[in-house]
């Protein structure tokens, strides 16, 4: 009997666009920690990967334009934190004439981000991207870089790995130089919210995404189900979870301040930016 389903959000929920890429769980999964779901180190992201360009990269679009100016404008180097299947990567490549690094820890989220990659975008601008599979936290860049990109994962880090990262990024960043991140939730809901991730169709099959966003101890649990069915029949589904920390904006100011940057002006509604100080 087939087992028909809808994961249309109800019309009373909002769809927040906060950290749409699942952050690691338990803690960043960028420095080698397990997550909710008691994976081994490396292995964050082993399911949400499969279905991740499909129904996530809208969001992941919107910030990609916005940044394509500052990239344009870097005259040294692009460090992208997090770069994940490389949503974001491409467009950097395509709008600098600098070296870029993309760091990504999950092997899962790497190969994707590699596909990509190779052969080289853009003809001769693929020799300019170098990936680094490790922690933010171990990274380590031959030359300088004015431009920082950091999306979809500081509220998934846990304060003290937070706040570590943004020693390190001040310290990649040559005075004066640009960081941009992604808005992080200020706190966490009152009450569960659902909503859909949209739904993508593939010849026979149509994959759907739902996220479920709730309270959990101080910080916010996403979890992640994603569907694929056929003429209505259930073939397979799949789930991930993460926690996320809210990061209140005055909170953040102050942390990126004794790290050395300086909040300014917003680049979009959903994308901040701060300046290494000198």
């Amino acid at each position: 009997m087939d087992r028909r389903v809808d994961l249309r959000p109800a019309e009373h929920e909002a769809p927040p666009e906060h950290c749409g890429r699942p952050g690691v769980p338990g803690s960043s999964g960028r420095s080698g920690l397990p997550g909710l779901s008691g994976e081994a180190p490396g292995e964050a992201y082993a399911v949400s990967a499969e279905f991740y360009d499909l129904l996530h990269a809208r969001a992941y679009h919107r910030h990609a334009l916005a940044l394509a100016a500052p990239a344009a404008a870097a005259r040294l180097g692009i460090v992208e934190v997090g770069a994940g299947t490389g949503l974001v990567t491409g467009v950097l490549i395509g709008a600098s004439n600098v070296p870029v690094h993309a760091v990504e820890p999950s092997p899962a989220m790497r190969t994707v981000l590699l596909s990509r990659l190779h052969p080289p975008v853009g003809g001769s601008a693929g020799e300019r991207v170098t990936v680094h599979a490790c922690s933010a936290l171990d990274l380590s860049l031959d030359g300088p870089a004015d431009l920082a990109v950091c999306l979809r994962l500081v509220p998934c880090l846990p304060p003290v790995e937070r706040r570590a990262l943004w020693r390190v990024l001040a310290g990649l960043l040559v005075p004066g130089g640009l960081l941009f991140l992604d808005r992080p939730p200020s706190g966490v809901p009152a009450q569960p919210v659902r909503r859909g991730l949209g739904q993508v169709r593939l010849g026979l099959d149509t994959y759907h995404g739902l996220l479920t966003q709730c309270a959990e101890d101080g910080r916010i649990r996403y979890d992640y189900s994603y569907l694929v069915c056929r003429q209505g029949r259930v073939l397979r589904q799949a789930r991930e979870s993460f926690l996320l920390w809210p990061l209140p904006r005055r909170e953040l100011g102050r942390e990126l301040a004794a790290a050395g940057l300086i909040l300014e002006d917003d680049l979009t509604a959903d994308v901040l930016r701060a300046r290494r100080g000198a």
